[in-house]
């Protein structure tokens, strides 16, 4: 892992942080954005309004992340000795410290959900072929968005008993580390010398090249078989929900919160699943005659 890439002099010696995860998250959103303007030309729609979408998407994004993670562990961000983080231009409220993670992708899907619906429907353009439009940038977003994850070291998975060729150390200076020296027995995931963590599962790399793999699915796939609008969103919703629960699996990050025996990500996946298979069943209908046409051509341009 490597939190900060490099870091920029100051004057008067300080000096500003490139961190790994908001580098790659903001690759990801500009990828995504670009990809998507592509696909808007192909289909027909307009790539400026969809550019002026995005940014909201990206401010609600931001938004929705943060809360649900604040709602989830309020201790990080209210506790009189946590309220206030340094950076090089003083010291702000935790909160506002994003470079440092503490977001959640559901959070933010879900804001960004939201003010897309609400978006379109003020401008009068359909949610769910826009959403069909846009679905794929996010998978492949969030792809580089868990590398990022993996680079700051949270959303970190569980101790991998055994022997795991590919299992990850974390330094001192990683979120992992840190939650667990907090823990009352930090000896069940530090190694002896506190010099690192144990070997754990990198649940972030697993998240990743899943969504990978769900995006080329998507794009290679499913959008050129489409039959009607909502079917690449659909899809992507339960598909990335199984991902997601299988990946739970393995994250060690139980400061989440857990609620009968299941993470609060695992219940989010039950709902996001049940949202997509609604999605399927409800937009597959054929359109009220006088209706107007509701279908995509066959072969889904």
């Amino acid at each position: 892992m490597l939190p900060v890439l490099f870091r920029i002099p100051l004057p008067g010696g300080a000096s500003l942080p490139l961190h790994t995860y908001g580098l790659l998250i903001a690759i990801g959103f500009m990828v995504g954005i670009w990809l998507a303007q592509r696909e808007a030309v192909r289909r027909g729609q307009d790539p400026r309004r969809l550019a002026d979408l995005a940014f909201w998407i990206l401010v609600s994004a931001l938004v929705g992340s943060r809360v649900y993670y604040m709602l989830v562990n309020p201790g990080e961000f209210f506790s009189p000795a946590r309220f206030l983080v340094e950076t090089p231009f003083g010291r702000i409220p935790r909160v506002l410290a994003i470079w440092q993670g503490g977001l959640v992708f559901y959070g933010g899907f879900i804001g960004a959900a939201l003010t897309a619906a609400w978006y379109l429907r003020r401008h009068r353009m359909g949610f769910l072929e826009h959403a069909d439009t846009l679905i794929p940038s996010v998978a492949l977003g969030h792809f580089f968005g868990r590398l990022g994850c993996f680079g700051a070291g949270c959303c970190w998975g569980d101790v991998a008993h055994g022997h795991l060729p590919w299992a990850a150390r974390f330094p001192p200076e990683s979120l992992a580390f840190q939650s667990f020296a907090d823990r009352p027995d930090p000896g069940q995931y530090l190694a002896p010398d506190r010099l690192a963590t144990l070997p754990l599962h990198p649940t972030q790399l697993y998240e990743a090249f899943g969504e990978l793999g769900l995006f080329l699915l998507l794009v290679l796939v499913v959008r050129p078989r489409k039959r009607f609008h909502g079917q690449v969103l659909a899809a992507w919703l339960m598909l990335y929900a199984v991902l997601r629960t299988g990946v739970e699996a393995f994250r060690g990050d139980v400061e989440r919160g857990v609620i009968l025996g299941l993470g609060v990500g695992q219940w989010t996946s039950i709902a996001i699943f049940a949202a997509g298979a609604t999605v399927w069943a409800r937009a597959r209908r054929p359109a009220p005659a006088g209706a107007g046409p509701a279908a995509a051509p066959a072969g889904g341009r």
